[in-house]
């Protein structure tokens, strides 16, 4: 069984067989008056994938693809999504947006709602992007020139148990992201929360609708908005780490936060006609449990092939090391110090390359970096090709560059402690990560 957690209350094709076959995952279950349940996620990050040494690893997107699957057996589904889809720091970002959007595309996504990370991307981007988005992108209170770029809100009827129930989704930014937005779109405003949804206020008074509200923002600053607002059923928030937090409720409102990266989904049932209300708030943990969803993975393996053919790894920007030396390889290390390269030789680390390329991520720079030594340094690794003597985490990724010591011993080295761990096994990454515990299993030193 799924962990489960509950509180009450670009643009080329990805691919022929994307472009010739089904393109959609059937997440339409058959016809019957099923009862309706509203998912809802935010920050991905661009984590299409999960990334990181822990057992079990949490998220991907290919799970979720399964697990949406099989909740669409038992529930009408609303799917909402709640912005920064990437990171948004360079080309690659680029191509897992795109990446994301087909994903969407393919699980029949409701709503999109866009953060300041998003924007980012720069505007004619996004604008290009939701040309090849079947979800409508939203965001209510990001002007230019006094007009809003994208849609405010978008309205969506479900059958649940047999009747009709419509939903108004609205998606807004929290105005204190204005400065990252302006940083790359110097020409777009944002409205404070409070003033664009106000001037919807008409909207926002429909009867029989339940109302929900992607609010790229604190959850501090979604209480006010549910105090200033109280036409929302639910408040979807963000900004508040990779965990997800507990369901809230101010007044009628209830407030969630899946946390970020993908590793958990929220979902909320809808109660009996004819009192329909959000109720029952469960968080699901997208692990190993759930097997990766056959189309989804093939939109990723697109993905993929798309970073290899651009050479992303060979893109990768160089920083001089911090002593001028350079890298000599972990087999250079072998002659003085037998027994500590046998001793790195058999840890993971002295194997780490073949991780990724049994994946096929091995060109993929954001996971390389931690698979080779100084791939972000001058003189480090650069493909199996020109540095194959740089491969895996080497002798030099702890102790820094070693040419020098090599042709002079008396040159002394760095000594491999927590801050040279602490460059890869990061909490979000490693969150079970403890120095003592696994230096136990890799440590040396001194041996001739």
């Amino acid at each position: 069984m799924s962990a489960r957690l509950w509180f009450c209350w670009g643009f080329l094709p990805l691919g022929a067989l994307l472009l010739m076959g089904a393109s959609r995952i059937h997440t339409h279950p058959a016809p019957g008056n099923l009862p309706l349940m509203v998912v809802f996620s935010a920050e991905q990050h661009g984590y299409l994938t999960p990334c990181g040494c822990s057992k079990p690893m949490l998220g991907g997107m290919p799970r979720r693809g399964e697990y949406l699957s099989q909740l669409a057996q038992k529930y009408s589904l609303i799917r909402v999504e709640n912005g920064n889809l990437t990171k948004a720091l360079d080309r690659q970002d680029e191509l897992k947006a795109e990446t994301l959007i087909e994903m969407f595309n393919a699980m029949n996504y409701d709503a999109i709602n866009l953060g300041d990370k998003d924007f980012r991307l720069g505007l004619n981007y996004l604008l290009a992007l939701e040309k090849r988005s079947k979800t409508p992108f939203l965001c209510a209170n990001v002007q230019r020139q006094g007009a809003l770029v994208f849609k405010p809100s978008v309205e969506v009827e479900r059958d649940h148990e047999g009747k009709a129930q419509r939903f108004l989704i609205v998606g807004v930014v929290s105005e204190k992201g204005e400065a990252k937005i302006k940083s790359v779109n110097p020409d777009l405003t944002v409205q404070p929360v409070s003033e664009a949804l106000q001037a919807m206020h008409e909207t926002l008074s429909k009867p029989d609708t339940v109302k929900i509200l992607l609010f790229q923002g604190r959850r501090a600053d979604a209480e006010q908005i549910a105090k200033d607002h109280p036409q929302f059923h639910m408040i979807v928030y963000a900004q508040e780490g990779d965990h997800y937090s507990p369901a809230r409720t101010v007044g009628q409102t209830v407030l969630v936060c899946n946390g970020q990266d993908g590793k958990y989904m929220g979902q909320s049932k809808l109660s009996a006609n004819p009192d329909a209300r959000l109720g029952q708030i469960e968080y699901v943990a997208l692990g190993p449990d759930y097997a990766d969803s056959s189309l989804i993975m093939q939109i990723k393996m697109a993905y993929l092939s798309r970073v290899e053919a651009e050479n992303l790894l060979g893109q990768v920007q160089k920083r001089p090391t911090l002593n001028g030396d350079t890298f000599a390889g972990s087999a250079a290390c072998e002659p003085c110090h037998q027994q500590d390269y046998r001793i790195w030789k058999a840890s993971r680390h002295g194997d780490a390359l073949k991780t990724l390329e049994d994946d096929k991520h091995d060109k993929d720079p954001e996971c390389v970096v931690c698979h080779v030594v100084g791939l972000d340094m001058v003189s480090g690794f650069r493909n199996m090709q020109e540095t194959p003597n740089l491969k895996d985490v080497g002798c030099e990724s702890c102790h820094g560059p070693a040419a020098k010591h090599v042709k002079d011993p008396t040159i002394q080295l760095g000594k491999a402690g927590m801050d040279s761990c602490m460059q890869c096994h990061v909490p979000q990454h490693s969150p079970r990560f403890d120095f003592d515990t696994y230096w136990e299993k890799i440590k040396h030193g001194g041996s001739k």
